[in-house]
């Protein structure tokens, strides 16, 4: 009897757990067994989303201004000092200024173009000589600068050979005549030229009667020095008062500047050159000052004097 009931009990036990295994076998898969025995497959469920925030707005930005660079503060210019003039160009300067004249040319006045020969400055020795002399053709019609001596051609420092030729052929490219009357003059030959104005002259020192060389003594003539040449045409080949007409003498006048000459002795310059005027007369002195001589009217002697030679 006992057995039974401890069967019976067993049994129920068992009968209880395969029902719960059922039940739990069900929810898990979703299938059940309906009352009619069909077996249904159960929609799992899906979890609801949890609804996705809209991002918030994000307020305006305000622009950012581009970042430039500081620019340093403009310094203040320094005005550039006033160059220092050497003690001979600022004596030179002051001179002019007194003068009412611009500035004149910053050079070197030892320098062998500007040397000074008249009668109250004679060369050093009086029997000076060029080393370069050169000879060239008198009436232009070539070019060349020969070295070797030639009677038929004319003489000058080979420092001023190509200046020459350059203003003598401009000169011919006007169509007018040119001729290279004067150049290089030695100690002898100017004393002879100097005896010779003398005698024919009635006069011993060479000078006029009021009192201005025609004529200079050996020693004291710039054609000496051979940086100088009297320019005519040959149809003038006497040199006077005349030659100041005619058309190629004032060609040379106005334009010899161009190539560093300069209308040695003026007719009106007699009262400080000390020589008549010589309108054929014509000297080397480099284009700068060439230029400043003739805008501001002054001889050589004047020119210099500014630079204190006196």
């Amino acid at each position: 009897m006992r057995t039974r009931r401890v069967g019976r009990v067993i049994c129920c036990i068992l009968a209880l757990a395969a029902l719960a295994g059922y039940w739990h076998f069900r929810l898990q898969t979703g299938v059940y067994v309906t009352a009619d025995g069909q077996v249904i497959q159960k929609q799992a469920e899906v979890p609801a989303q949890a609804p996705v925030a809209e991002p918030a707005a994000q307020p305006e930005s305000t622009p950012v201004p581009e970042q430039t660079e500081a620019l340093p503060a403009a310094a203040e210019e320094t005005p550039e000092p006033e160059p220092t003039l050497s003690p001979l160009m600022q004596l030179a300067t002051d001179n002019a200024a007194a003068k009412g004249l611009p500035a004149p040319p910053d050079i070197d006045i030892s320098e062998w173009q500007y040397v000074l020969v008249n009668g109250d400055h004679p060369l050093d020795p009086l029997t000076y000589e060029p080393e370069n002399l050169v000879y060239l053709n008198m009436t232009g019609d070539d070019t060349d600068i020969r070295t070797d001596y030639d009677g038929n051609r004319q003489v000058v420092d080979a420092l001023i050979a190509q200046p020459l030729i350059d203003m003598i052929q401009a000169c011919k490219a006007e169509g007018l005549p040119v001729y290279l009357s004067s150049g290089y003059r030695s100690y002898a030959t100017q004393q002879a030229n100097f005896d010779r104005v003398c005698a024919n002259n009635g006069i011993t020192d060479g000078k006029n009667a009021e009192g201005n060389y025609i004529t200079m003594p050996a020693g004291h003539s710039e054609h000496q020095t051979a940086l100088c040449c009297d320019i005519t045409d040959y149809y003038h080949e006497i040199k006077n008062d005349a030659i100041a007409q005619i058309a190629t003498v004032q060609w040379l006048a106005e334009h010899c500047d161009e190539y560093g000459f300069v209308l040695r002795f003026p007719q009106e310059k007699r009262d400080i050159t000390h020589v008549m005027g010589e309108s054929w007369h014509f000297r080397y002195v480099g284009v700068e000052a060439a230029k400043y001589m003739k805008e501001n009217d002054l001889c050589l002697e004047e020119f210099v004097a500014l630079y204190g030679v006196e």
